[in-house]
């Protein structure tokens, strides 16, 4: 099977300098990105949003991401998860691939602090939103039909990211508590699965 690489978004400079040792570049490169609404640069705007060790760069990435939020129906999102076998890609592709699936799984993590904490519905609702623009934003870049260069770790993140995606399906579901608690379950399994796999990765 051929190896197929991923086409990454459209302002690749902007995606790099995202990552520039400059903050002051790497909050332009954001403010940018939300301007030209990069719908394909979601997920490493959610990396810098969630990871940046400057605060202006976190705030310029949320602004970012709060201006491309005009988002597809996630119906069928959950089924587009790539499906993988071992193998190589380069090392930039594996180390943006891995800094978008951990910013993605982040998400997930702040909705169940949110939810377990009692911060309120208001903020349960602002974490479910930031999960839903992460999952979709990943899966637009990184969900196409075969990635054949994951490791067990971001073999296990797709599989995460799928059960996040599989819950947030099942919150549509009025009515349906059964459903949406299973899907929690499944998706905080997941991501336990995955941190396990991370961890030995390391």
């Amino acid at each position: 099977m051929p190896i197929v690489y991923v086409v990454g978004p459209q302002n690749e400079d902007l995606v790099h300098s995202l990552r520039d040792p400059d903050p002051l570049l790497r909050a332009g490169a954001a403010t940018t990105l939300g301007a030209r609404r990069d719908y394909f640069a979601l997920p490493h705007l959610l990396v810098a949003a969630h990871s940046d060790p400057d605060g202006e760069v976190r705030k310029a990435a949320r602004v970012a991401i709060a201006a491309i939020r005009a988002l597809p129906p996630l119906d069928g999102v959950a089924d587009r998860v790539v499906t993988a076998q071992p193998g190589t890609a380069p090392e930039s592709a594996q180390k943006t691939r891995a800094e978008a699936s951990a910013g993605t799984i982040d998400t997930f993590r702040a909705y169940a602090s949110a939810k377990h904490v009692g911060e309120g519905a208001g903020s349960v609702i602002s974490a479910i939103d930031d999960m839903h623009v992460a999952v979709i934003g990943y899966l637009e870049v990184w969900g196409r039909d075969f990635v054949t260069d994951l490791d067990e770790a971001e073999l296990a993140a797709t599989r995460a990211i799928k059960a996040i995606a599989e819950h947030i399906n099942a919150l549509s579901l009025h009515g349906h508590g059964a459903v949406k608690f299973l899907s929690y379950k499944a998706a905080r399994e997941r991501v336990a699965t995955y941190d396990a796999a991370r961890d030995r990765c390391l």
